[in-house]
């Protein structure tokens, strides 16, 4: 079950996805807004790069990717560099 993203319809035609666990006031809450374009057809404007369709049947469809997504991260958590052993530079032959 979806706790974290949350599809609100603001018009008749528009909707948005918002991120549950950003703040309210937080610019980065909103992760998408969508808007009907034709019977069936919705255009998704992406506020963040999730690397998904701009297109979708409905706006269940793109909550579906988000959470999708979201389940799956890309990235690899950050981890300690792998240290490289300094070495001094080889010495140059005299010619």
């Amino acid at each position: 079950m979806n706790e974290r993203f949350v599809l609100q319809q603001l018009t008749p035609v528009e909707w948005i996805i918002v991120d549950a666990c950003c703040e309210p006031h937080d610019p980065h809450r909103t992760v998408v807004c969508i808007r009907e374009i034709g019977s069936a057809e919705y255009e998704a404007v992406w506020l963040r790069h999730l690397a998904l369709p701009v297109t979708y049947s409905s706006p269940r469809r793109v909550l579906d990717d988000v959470i999708r997504v979201a389940g799956h991260p890309s990235r690899v958590p950050s981890r300690k560099p792998v240290p490289i052993p300094h070495v001094a530079p080889p010495a140059r032959l005299a010619r």
